[in-house]
């Protein structure tokens, strides 16, 4: 199986020479840079070094778009790809992801330390990707030689079959799943309603340094395995979870005007397994965890990212807000957008928080859902 250098390779395609250098400067210590000025020079730069494991362009540069520049990328290529770009708009998300492939789409300005966190996660999924690839050429080759295994063996096929379907359900919507078994891959779509929930654990690190790694993936699996029971209770989708971060939605596939009130209830029934989970804890003497979380409500683009690793995803402002919101809550508590409240405040009591800034979003109103109606 092929390996990954020491120092993996990135290749960055931008028309401007300073974003370009601003770049190298911020990467270099960690990854081999290559640079292009124009997606021809791109090109010519991916036929010169193989080697390069992630691909990132902007969006919008002379003669051909980072788009484009993707597509005429030779199939055999198997890089990851990203758009990084002043300009956000919902159809250029859509083109990216089904035509370029594209693993992520970021928009100008970026910050280093989150980029940089990105960039690591793309490196990883071509890791896995080319392990992927081999494991899969093995599987093939053993398939081949089930054919001449006794009748024992073709029952041993299908009940792996049955654990494969059973994973694949675990991972994707069920009529995204049959759309990768019908069509051989499942196209990104454009929603207009969408709740979107982000929680977050507050003082992870702090927590975190008490625990020895067995008992932090413990505590993280107690917390998340009961998240995980209430988006199967409120019929909600999980999206995923990003280290001590945890992303799910109402709303996808099929777009209901209950949802926005599920997804809160969702909530609320979080903070109260965290209430439950640190009594516990307290009686044990042992570190607890608490947890932030922020719902808004809003069009978004979910689909499939990959074509060798499957990964069911969501992009799109409402999550960026969403986001927004878990960074301005309060431990233990549900904060809304004033979009998600003019859809629940029937429902529900809430306390307005009034107009709050946000990174990179301006002022935001805000919401803390206090309880049922």
């Amino acid at each position: 199986m092929e390996e990954i250098a020491e120092k993996p390779a990135i290749l960055y395609v931008d028309d401007e020479a300073d974003n370009l250098l601003v770049f190298k400067s911020a990467f270099r210590r960690h990854f081999t840079i290559h640079t292009a000025l124009s997606a021809a020079e791109g090109l010519d730069v991916m036929q010169a070094h193989p080697e390069i494991a992630l691909v990132i362009t902007d969006q919008r540069m002379p003669t051909m778009t980072g788009v484009q520049f993707l597509q005429h990328l030779p199939p055999s290529d198997e890089s990851i790809r990203m758009i990084l770009t002043g300009f956000s708009d919902i159809q250029a998300i859509i083109d990216a992801i089904n035509t370029g492939q594209v693993y992520r789409y970021i928009t100008k300005p970026w910050e280093r330390e989150d980029l940089k966190i990105t960039i690591d996660n793309a490196i990883e999924a071509f890791r896995l990707r080319r392990t992927n690839k081999s494991l899969i050429e093995e599987l093939r080759d053993a398939n081949e030689s089930l054919e001449v295994k006794v009748a024992d063996r073709t029952a041993e096929v299908h009940r792996q079959n049955k654990e494969i379907e059973s994973l694949l359900l675990n991972i994707l919507p069920a009529e995204t799943a049959a759309e990768l078994r019908q069509q051989g891959r499942a196209h990104a779509r454009h929603y207009d309603h969408v709740t979107v929930l982000f929680a977050d654990i507050q003082s992870f690190t702090t927590v975190a340094e008490r625990l020895t790694p067995a008992e932090l993936v413990a505590e993280l699996d107690a917390c998340f395995s009961r998240f995980d029971a209430l988006m199967d209770q409120h019929g909600l989708e999980k999206i995923k979870t990003i280290g001590d971060a945890y992303l799910c939605a109402g709303g996808l596939p099929h777009p209901n005007q209950h949802e926005p009130v599920r997804v809160v209830q969702a909530a609320l029934a979080m903070q109260r397994v965290m209430d439950d989970l640190r009594a516990e804890r307290q009686q044990q003497n042992r570190p607890w965890f608490e947890v932030r979380i922020g719902i808004h409500t809003g069009p978004l683009v979910a689909g499939v990212v990959g074509t060798k690793k499957f990964a069911y995803d969501i992009w799109g402002d409402t999550v960026n807000i969403a986001a927004r919101l878990e960074q301005t809550s309060e431990s233990g508590r549900v904060n809304v957008s004033a979009t998600t409240y003019a859809l629940i405040k029937d429902a529900f009591i809430c306390t307005p928080r009034g107009r709050i800034a946000a990174k990179n979003k301006g002022e935001i109103e805000m919401f803390f859902v206090d309880s049922a109606r």
